[in-house]
């Protein structure tokens, strides 16, 4: 995704209204992770996927390098989601590839038009024709990459390049041959913060949509590996199945106006921190739709270490090259 800029080892960040998941490793290569954990941030620190107190962030993440001595660890992480945009683009195919992003900044406002004025782009070519060239674009606020990349760097952290949780999910879908080409894939990248759409096909991402959580995060109590919702008893299993219509919908907007009726979703890959993981993916089996949830066992390492599956976007972040 955005490039940006001898390390000591290579840092994966996640980056949630929340916490931070960490995955450290000394190469790209899954057997060579060595830690992987999490730092929470107090709910007034981040909103909506923007860094409110940029003050307190920079100390959380200072303290951190410091206690974990990881300075001058190259750094790669994945952008909150609330703020990502992920939609198809059609450019004249007179256009060299050095005039493209020059190109989309000058649409900004005239036929590209999206909820923030100064994106940063990221884009991959899906397809040429004769008089149109195919884009998938992918933006997000520049001013917050450029916020955290200076952070990040006031804590002697070597930022390489961002990604999003859902193409990072996607690497390691493919990296552990799960994946099919062929197959009309939803992720559905869940967390306490919110839900995050994304259908693959052909392992491109054509499709995203965001749901912010209405729970309060700071109602959810952290007990061992999992989380505890300390409101109303009812309310997690009322939006766990509120989305799960919101899902109903997207799937039949994929099959009708994306895909002209022509084809649908095929499969569902269940991910995040959501407690109700499992839930979701029963009520899709009662409707006969393959669901995957990832297990400790595809995030098993060496030496009979694993990663707990609510990392496996940081994780796929790690297999970046």
């Amino acid at each position: 995704m955005f490039k940006l800029g001898k390390s000591k080892g290579r840092l994966n960040f996640t980056i949630k209204n929340h916490l931070i998941r960490y995955v450290y490793s000394s190469t790209n290569h899954l057997e060579d992770i060595e830690d992987a954990g999490e730092i929470p941030l107090p709910s007034h620190i981040m909103e909506d996927g923007k860094v409110v107190d940029a003050v307190e962030f920079a100390q959380i993440i200072e303290h951190h390098v410091e206690v974990q001595d990881w300075k001058n660890a190259d750094l790669y992480f994945n952008v909150p989601d609330h703020s990502v945009v992920i939609r198809p683009f059609q450019i004249p195919s007179s256009l060299a590839e050095d005039e493209i992003k020059g190109y989309l900044y000058m649409q900004i406002g005239e036929t590209l038009h999206l909820p923030y004025e100064n994106p940063a782009f990221d884009y991959s070519i899906m397809s040429r024709e004769e008089e149109h060239t195919n884009l998938l674009l992918f933006s997000y606020p520049d001013d917050q990459i450029r916020m955290l990349e200076r952070v990040f760097k006031e804590a002697k952290l070597r930022p390489k390049a961002v990604d999003i949780s859902a193409l990072s999910i996607y690497r390691l879908y493919e990296a552990l041959d799960y994946a099919d080409r062929d197959e009309h894939l939803l992720l559905v990248d869940w967390n306490l913060d919110g839900c995050v759409l994304t259908v693959f096909y052909q392992a491109q991402p054509v499709f995203i949509n965001h749901t912010k959580s209405p729970l309060p995060l700071n109602l959810w109590k952290q007990e061992g590996e999992t989380c505890s919702w300390k409101g109303d008893t009812a309310d997690p299993l009322d939006f766990t199945m509120d989305q799960m219509t919101e899902i109903d919908r997207i799937m039949d907007f994929y099959r009708f106006s994306v895909m002209n009726g022509k084809a649908s979703v095929t499969k569902v890959l269940v991910t995040g921190d959501w407690p109700l993981k499992q839930t979701v993916k029963e009520e899709y089996e009662k409707r006969s739709l393959p669901v995957q949830i990832f297990q400790k066992d595809d995030l098993r390492l060496e030496e009979d270490r694993s990663v707990n599956s609510e990392y496996v976007d940081t994780v796929g972040l790690a297999l970046k090259s």
